[in-house]
């Protein structure tokens, strides 16, 4: 699954309680924001310069 970043993200969405067709037509910089959204409302950091997960 590694290599299908796309269908992970639309997953972790539905799983967040977004609707399967809100997650799967997003436009990956929606996409992106949402998932950054989520994740940051569940305690993680996003480094926006790195375009990744905080570690810690």
């Amino acid at each position: 699954m590694s290599g299908h970043p796309e269908l992970i993200d639309c997953l972790y969405l539905v799983r967040s309680g977004v609707p399967f067709d809100v997650a799967f037509s997003l436009s990956s910089a929606e996409r992106l924001a949402f998932v950054v959204i989520l994740g940051t409302l569940a305690g993680r950091r996003f480094d926006w310069s790195r375009l990744a997960w905080e570690d810690g």
